[in-house]
């Protein structure tokens, strides 16, 4: 252990103290660590989620029966990220969307009552997490996702358009549109999401009917996180965003 101590620029007795636990690890020395063994992908996001609560059970825990493991790699991922960019080309994103749009997406999509109810359990904590925390998170959708919304009756697609609003108000969420009139663009490929964290790179969860695949090598995630600069010069400005929404409200006979 005496080399990764060096390349992590600690001493040897430092690194046996947490080795024996005689000595507390942060969750930021927990990601040093990892990173210097080269741990990556699963058991990264599993060990990470054990460093942030240590006392505590982790909350997935509670509920992991019923869950894909995808979504329980997804959330500890996200309890450990500091930026969050959503690209949602034909859904409002998971993270921002109603428990009652989550619900008849899931319903339309051939999910059992009895499984619906543990993913809306774990998209809740999920949304907890991410307001709790003021992770930033950033939400490019295309247009076309809420202006011609088949999801639900229109009260869901009402409350969902008011959603939207009332997150945007928080300091850390941003909301922005691509519009329907916009040039071809790499995001048409479909939806992703790209996972930033303060001490390691990047990692890209790609999102596949009722499931996903992680990314974690550089050559591979390199194409979306371009993509991401590509979404902040094509996308409308997050007021023009907001205008947007609020026409589509008014239009679906809100009075907001």
């Amino acid at each position: 252990m005496a080399n990764v101590a060096a390349q992590l620029g600690w001493s040897e007795s430092k690194l046996s103290r947490m080795e024996t636990g005689e000595r507390p690890v942060s969750s930021e020395e927990c990601a040093s660590l990892l990173t210097a063994l080269g741990v990556i992908g699963d058991e990264h996001a599993k060990l990470m989620a054990m460093a942030r609560t240590p006392n505590d059970p982790a909350w997935l825990d509670n509920i992991r029966e019923g869950l894909p493991e995808e979504s329980i790699t997804l959330a500890t991922y996200e309890a450990e990220a500091t930026r969050l960019t959503n690209w949602s080309p034909l859904l409002v994103p998971g993270l921002a969307q109603t428990l009652e749009y989550s619900r008849a997406f899931m319903l339309a999509d051939g999910i059992s009552e009895a499984e619906v109810g543990t993913r809306l359990m774990a998209r809740a904590k999920r949304q907890e997490q991410l307001l709790d925390r003021g992770v930033e998170y950033c939400a490019y959708i295309d247009e076309t996702v809420l202006r011609f919304n088949r999801v639900g009756d229109d009260l869901i697609r009402r409350n969902q358009l008011r959603h939207l609003l009332d997150l945007s108000e928080r300091d850390n969420v941003t909301i922005r549109l691509i519009s329907v009139n916009s040039a071809a663009h790499s995001g048409l490929v479909g939806p992703f999401m790209v996972i930033e964290f303060d001490l390691t790179p990047p990692v890209v969860h790609v999102e596949l009917s009722r499931s996903g695949v992680f990314l974690s090598n550089g050559s591979e995630t390199a194409p979306y996180t371009e993509a991401l600069d590509q979404f902040q010069s094509i996308s409308m400005e997050e007021g023009d965003s907001l205008r947007a929404i609020e026409s589509m409200l008014r239009e679906k006979g809100s009075d907001r």
